[in-house]
C-alpha cells in the first residue's frame, strides 16, 4: 500500500481534485432532475472531461503508478474556468452544450498528449477516468447508530459494494457486521441483535486496566460476538486484514497531557449513578457530555489512529479494534487483558511509536472519518483513485435532541466539520434511538435500521448514477 498523504499533500489534492468532484455531482443532480434522452451525449462527455480533469495520478495494469498531476494542471484550471460558473447556476445542461465543442476538443488534446508522452496505456487511463470505488464512513453516536445497517441494505439492493469502509464508536461495530463479506447478509447482525442483553454487554468495571482508560463499565465484546467474528477454519478471531471489504476502524490516541484527572477520577466517575432512576440516568449524562468536552478541548493532546491503515496495526484484532474505538472515557472501558502475545506486541509498539497513554472513543478526533476513506483511495492505495465517498451521520445536531445538543454541536466543530469537505453524500438522521440505547429490544433495532433505510432511498438514484462507469469521449 502506498504511503498515506500527509496533511499537507491531503491538502493539496484536496484542492487540485474536489472541485471536479463538486461540477460531476451538480451535473449529475441536473441530469436526473431532468433526464432528457437528447441532452445525454452532453452529459456524458461532460462527465468524462470532469473526470478526466481531475486525474493526479494512474496505476498502470503493471503496477506502476504514473504521476499526471503536473502534466494536466494548465489543462485542468482551464476546464474549470470554463464550465464551473456555467454548472453553478445552470437549471439545465443544455445550459452548458454551447461551450461543450471547446470542452471535448481541449479533452482529445490533453488525453493524447498524456499517452504520446507518458507510459500509460490506454485501457489504464480510460479505467481510471470513467470508474470509481464507494467508500462509506460510518459516524458514532452510541444506540443512534442502530439506522445504518439499514443504509447498507439499500447499497445492497442497488447492487453497490463498498470498497473502503471506515467507522468510529457504533459506526465501527455496524460497519464491521457489513464487512465481514464482500456479500451483505444481515443474519449475522441480527443474531447480535437478538444476543443483546445488558448483562452481556457490559459488566461492572472493577478490574485492572492497560491499555484503556477506566470507566465504570466494561465493554464485553468478545464475550458477546467472539463466536461470529472468527477465520471460517475456527483457528483464531479475525483480524482487520480478513475482513471482506478493507474496514478502518478509528480511536483516539490519549496522551499524558490529554488527562485533567488522574485515571481513578474515570473509573469512578459514575460510582454514584449505577443505579435505576431518571435522576441517576440524567446525572449520567451530563457527567458523561462534561468529560467528553474536556477531552475536545484538548485536542491537541489527542492522535488520530486509524486501526487497519496505521502503520503496525493492519492485523489488529477487529473486535479489539471496534471495543477501544467505542470507549468513552469515564463511562466505558475496554481493554485486552487477556492472554494474547501477539496483540500485546502490537499495542505496545502503537502505544511506543505515537507517545499514548491509553486508547479510547474514536469520535474525540473524527466521528465522521470521510477524509480518511478519501485520502486513502486517492493515494492510490487501492489502485483507483475516483472515490464516491458517503457518510453517515447518525449523531448530527437536530432540535428535537435537545438533550444532547449540546455535545452534538462541540463534536460537530471540533472534527465533523472538517470531515465533511471530503463527503460527496452527507447523511444525517432526525430519526434514531436514543444514544443512551446501546442494548435495543429487537424490536428497537429492527425499526431503528427501516428508519435508515427509508432515509437513504430517496438518494440512491444519485449514488447509482455517480457509481455508473462513465462512457469513454470517443476519439
Amino acid at each position: 500500500m502506498p504511503g498515506i498523504p500527509t496533511a499537507t499533500e491531503t491538502e493539496r489534492l484536496a484542492r487540485r481534485r474536489r472541485v471536479f468532484d463538486r461540477l460531476e455531482a451538480r451535473v449529475v443532480q441536473l441530469y436526473l432532475a431532468r433526464p432528457d434522452a437528447d441532452v445525454v451525449p452532453v452529459y456524458e462527455s461532460l462527465r468524462y472531461a470532469l473526470s478526466f480533469a481531475r486525474l493526479t495520478g494512474v496505476r498502470t495494469s503493471d503496477g506502476d503508478d504514473i504521476d499526471v498531476d503536473g502534466p494536466l494542471q494548465l489543462h485542468a484550471w482551464t476546464l474549470r474556468d470554463l464550465v464551473e460558473p456555467l454548472i453553478k447556476r445552470a437549471d439545465s445542461l443544455w445550459e452548458v452544450a454551447r461551450v461543450m465543442p471547446e470542452v471535448v476538443a481541449s479533452t482529445r488534446r490533453a488525453r493524447a498528449s498524456l499517452l504520446e508522452h507518458l507510459p500509460i496505456p490506454r485501457e489504464d487511463l480510460e479505467a481510471e477516468v470513467t470508474t470509481r470505488l464507494l467508500a462509506v464512513a460510518s459516524g458514532g453516536g452510541g444506540g443512534a447508530g442502530y439506522v445504518y445497517p439499514g443504509c447498507y441494505e439499500q447499497l445492497e439492493h442497488h447492487g453497490l459494494a463498498p470498497s473502503l469502509m471506515a467507522g468510529t464508536s457504533i459506526g465501527a461495530l455496524m460497519a464491521m457486521f457489513r464487512a465481514r463479506r464482500a456479500r451483505y447478509d444481515m443474519a449475522p447482525l441480527i443474531a447480535g441483535a437478538r444476543a443483546l442483553a445488558w448483562t452481556r454487554v457490559f459488566g461492572a468495571f472493577h478490574t485492572k486496566n492497560r491499555y484503556g482508560m477506566p470507566a465504570a463499565l466494561r465493554l464485553q465484546l468478545r464475550h458477546l460476538l467472539g463466536s461470529m467474528f472468527r477465520t471460517e477454519d475456527d483457528s483464531r478471531p479475525l483480524w482487520l486484514s480478513d475482513m471482506g471489504i478493507p474496514l478502518f476502524i478509528v480511536a483516539t490516541g490519549i496522551t499524558m497531557d490529554a488527562l485533567k484527572h488522574d485515571l481513578d477520577y474515570y473509573e469512578h466517575l459514575l460510582d454514584d449513578d449505577l443505579r435505576s432512576g431518571m435522576r441517576a440516568k440524567l446525572r449520567s449524562g451530563f457527567k458523561t457530555i462534561g468529560v467528553i468536552r474536556e477531552f475536545l478541548a484538548r485536542r491537541d493532546a489527542l492522535e488520530q489512529v486509524v486501526l487497519g491503515r496505521t502503520p503496525g496495526t493492519e492485523d489488529f484484532d477487529v473486535l479489539d479494534a471496534a471495543g477501544f474505538s467505542a470507549a468513552i472515557p469515564g463511562v466505558i472501558h475496554y481493554d485486552v487483558l487477556r492472554d494474547d502475545p501477539r496483540m500485546v506486541r502490537i499495542l505496545d509498539a502503537l502505544y511506543a511509536d505515537h507517545g499514548i497513554t491509553r486508547l479510547g472513543e474514536g469520535g474525540m478526533v473524527s466521528n465522521v472519518p470521510a477524509r480518511i476513506c478519501w485520502e486513502t483511495v486517492v493515494s492510490g492505495a487501492y489502485g483507483r483513485r475516483n472515490v464516491f465517498v458517503l457518510a453517515l451521520d447518525c449523531f448530527a445536531p437536530h432540535a428535537r435532541k435537545l438533550a444532547w445538543f449540546p455535545l452534538m454541536q462541540a463534536v460537530r466543530t471540533a472534527n465533523v466539520e472538517d470531515d465533511l469537505q471530503f463527503a460527496d453524500l452527507y447523511l444525517d438522521f432526525d430519526r434514531t434511538l436514543s444514544p443512551m440505547n446501546l442494548v435495543p429490544s429487537v424490536k428497537d433495532a429492527m425499526t431503528a435500521m427501516r428508519w435508515g433505510s427509508r432515509r437513504m432511498e430517496p438518494h440512491m438514484p444519485f449514488i447509482t448514477e455517480m457509481m455508473r462507469p462513465i462512457p469513454v469521449l470517443g476519439d
